[in-house]
């Protein structure tokens, strides 16, 4: 693979870019991730410091995490990140899990997460390893259902799917999304 098809490469369309998490966003990506008003009211502020989400952000091996930033006018919108699992019988085969916040509140709505969502999952496609493209939103997050079907993703009904498990999960019920390879 090569940088410019390997995760945690810049990548771009007409609307947004997703740029790498790197040292000079993580300060706000982190913040936006302990930030409840940016977190908007389908996720939970997770119980870390930013001293622990810091390498998280910037070492993982198992998720690439970017800045959504809006390509016309620069402004910092959102994190976004994919994660790799193995869940096919074959373990060279990937299959990434999407998880985006818009954090502008004002922002929301707009077609940002569609977009970015629909760039991550083309990229993610493409690459030789990849089985599937999958995102899950609690039922009642209508707006995230939207942009996942417009993304072009296909609802496989409520978590927990035998093939996609993905371990703790919320409370409440989660709709399951999935894009996969095409058939060659």
């Amino acid at each position: 693979m090569t940088n410019e098809d390997s995760p945690g490469t810049l990548l771009q369309n007409e609307l947004v870019e997703l740029v790498p998490a790197n040292e000079e966003n993580v300060d706000l990506l982190i913040k936006w991730t302990l930030d409840p008003a940016a977190q908007g009211p389908y996720k939970r502020v997770p119980p870390f410091t930013p001293a622990e989400m810091r390498p998280v952000f910037l070492n993982s091996s198992d998720r690439w995490y970017y800045l959504i930033r809006d390509r016309q006018t620069a402004q910092p919108l959102g994190r976004f990140y994919y994660r790799a699992f193995h869940f096919h019988d074959d373990p060279a085969l990937v299959d990434w899990e999407l998880n985006i916040l818009i954090a502008e509140p004002g922002k929301r709505g707009k077609g940002y997460g569609t977009v970015a969502q629909r760039l991550a999952a083309e990229f993610l496609l493409s690459l030789p390893q990849t089985h599937s493209v999958f995102a899950y939103t609690m039922a009642a997050n209508r707006p995230e259902r939207r942009a996942l079907e417009k993304a072009g993703f296909i609802e496989k009904g409520l978590l927990p799917d035998a093939y996609y498990d993905v371990g703790r999960l919320p409370p409440e019920p989660c709709v399951l999304y999935v894009k996969t390879v095409p058939a060659q």
